[in-house]
């Protein structure tokens, strides 16, 4: 059963790739009129962005199924939620920020921010399967089936909705430095809308998450807080978010810096999943592998 699971993660990767690459090759190539292209026939056919768009999304959807069967079938491997490391973190991470945009695009017509976020995930996919897949038994402070699975859990929901709201503030600087003319993308003011929306559902996620640590800290080495280098990078992180917030509803310049902060913020989440504890050791080094 396990032998499956790097095959899936493989075919996730390489149709993630794809569309990532077909999308940002839109992107690069129009504005947002039609494009033109040779069909095998000799003839020319318009490739609409909006059809791109489509087939992306298609691609996203095939490649969350895989990543969820790989998720599904480590669990059941293992006997714990897929996420004690970081391959299982990682892969986890992915399907959560695949999940999280096609629930957002159900709502609000940004498509087009597909590419990006396929980008995103096979860089995730493949920061996984660079790990150690191995399944060992788990460290005694990961010995908590439930808040293992609540606590890590809630981090990758967290991150996840990060990673979206970061792809939506990417689009909209590229959009406001381009006056509303890149490809596939969705304006600068609706992508501005959705990126509020997703702070709005993930710093609250990511403040539970934060306590929950600080809950399973106190139980595994007797301290709510010890300034543990994993520790510091989520409170850094969640303090961006928050300026953020106090920052987005503003009509005055330094409403400019909303998008910005949401790019560090995200680049905070990324230091707190891989930079501490795998380069800065800390109690959370056993995660590492």
């Amino acid at each position: 059963m396990t032998t499956l699971i790097p095959a899936l993660l493989v075919t996730a990767l390489g149709i993630l790739l794809a569309a990532g690459t077909a999308g940002l090759a839109t992107m690069l190539l129009g504005a947002r009129s039609p494009l033109r292209v040779a069909a095998g026939s000799g003839e020319e056919t318009q490739l609409r962005p909006g059809g791109i768009a489509g087939a992306v999304g298609w691609g996203l959807w095939a490649a969350l199924a895989l990543l969820a069967l790989a998720l599904v079938l480590r669990a059941v491997a293992t006997g714990h939620a897929p996420w004690s490391n970081l391959h299982e973190f990682s892969v986890a991470f992915a399907a959560a920020v695949l999940a999280t945009h096609l629930g957002l695009a159900r709502a609000y017509p940004i498509s087009g921010l597909g590419p990006l976020v396929a980008l995103v995930a096979a860089a995730l996919v493949g920061f996984g399967l660079s790990r150690d897949d191995a399944i060992q038994p788990l460290v005694p402070a990961l010995q908590q089936p439930l808040l293992l699975t609540v606590h890590v859990g809630a981090a990758v929901a967290a991150y996840a909705v990060a990673a979206v709201a970061f792809v939506s503030a990417v689009g909209e600087l590229l959009q406001r430095a381009t006056g509303d003319r890149v490809a596939l993308l969705p304006t600068a003011d609706l992508a501005r809308v959705v990126t509020h929306r997703a702070v709005l559902v993930g710093f609250p996620i990511l403040t539970i998450a934060i306590a929950l640590g600080a809950v399973w800290a106190n139980l595994a080495w007797r301290s709510y807080w010890s300034n543990d280098p994993k520790e510091l990078a989520a409170a850094a992180t969640w303090l961006v978010f928050g300026a953020y917030l106090h920052v987005a509803g503003r009509r005055d310049r330094l409403a400019a810096l909303a998008p910005w902060l949401v790019v560090l913020g995200f680049i905070g989440v990324l230091f707190t999943y891989i930079g501490a504890g795998l380069f800065i050791v800390g109690e959370h080094s056993y995660g590492a592998t």
